[in-house]
């Protein structure tokens, strides 16, 4: 039996996968910190001497808006491997005549991704419910498609508190792979200490989160609590919000769970719900 009890569907468990955008933290893009970033970016190039520098919004458009257009159309690709987003930066920074130093190309990707810390949003009682479910016994791993430098991933998680509440991170840019790949899992689980049949994947993506992590040998749990992506073929269970992990693993005294097994009278207005695929 997993840590004090904690099971899915009659499945031991030991320990958790979560992805990070829209299942732990939410995104709004920062459009004034994201200015002042490159503000400064510009002043470090001009000090720098590596060229003409242009102007603060012309290097947020042809530099961190672009890399971001390439990640994406990558990620709409559906392909496997992850995109080298310091390579694509390079590029960029290329085709407006500036050469870059790795030491200064580290220097002011890290001033852009510090701006995003004012653009995520980590509710308050998703921290509480990681505290919560570590106090248990469970080990909570994040497992997460990021292809940014991982140093400032981490200091994202760092500011947010995060840190302090995980046994584990695996972004995809340490691994190589995104999520479904089954590389990104097997490195996630080796991170987190745990195998497969005794771990859950927490997502929010029936693709990334659910099938591929299914396909590795764990349960899953999707949540809709920032995103809803119904569709075929669903997670074991699927919650509202993230909180709903602890009565959902840890079912109250009295046997039942918030939610209710589909087709029961009562599944319409549980806040979870469950999924038989085993």
């Amino acid at each position: 039996m997993g840590p004090a009890g904690a099971r899915l569907g009659g499945r031991p468990i030991d320990a958790l996968l979560l992805d990070y955008g829209l299942t732990l933290v939410s995104f709004t893009r920062p459009t004034e910190a994201l200015l002042r970033a490159h503000e400064e970016i510009a002043t470090r190039l001009r000090v720098a001497g590596v060229g003409p520098v242009p102007s603060a919004a012309t290097l947020l458009a042809e530099i961190h808006d672009r890399v971001e257009e390439s990640v994406d159309r990558h990620q709409a690709s559906g392909a496997l491997t992850e995109i080298d987003a310091v390579a694509e930066e390079r590029r960029a920074y290329a085709a407006l005549g500036l050469r870059l130093s790795d030491q200064l190309l580290d220097e002011v990707s890290g001033l852009a991704q510090r701006a995003w810390w004012e653009g995520v949003a980590l509710p308050a009682a998703t921290a509480a419910t990681l505290g919560e479910l570590r106090r248990r016994g469970l080990r909570l791993g994040l497992c997460s498609n990021a292809p940014y430098r991982s140093r400032s991933l981490r200091g994202q998680l760092a500011h947010l508190g995060l840190t302090g509440l995980l046994d584990s991170v695996t972004f995809s840019s340490d691994v190589g792979w995104r999520k479904p790949a089954a590389e990104i899992f097997v490195a996630a689980l080796r991170a987190v200490g745990a195998e497969a049949v005794r771990c859950v994947m927490v997502g929010d993506r029936r693709r990334e989160d659910v099938a591929g992590a299914r396909a590795a040998g764990l349960a899953t749990i999707r949540v809709r609590e920032h995103r809803d992506d119904p569709g075929p073929d669903d997670a074991d269970a699927v919650i509202d919000t993230l909180p709903d992990l602890v009565e959902l693993l840890f079912p109250s005294h009295d046997g039942r769970n918030r939610g209710s097994v589909v087709g029961d009278d009562t599944s319409a207005d549980s806040r979870v719900t469950w999924q038989e695929h085993r």
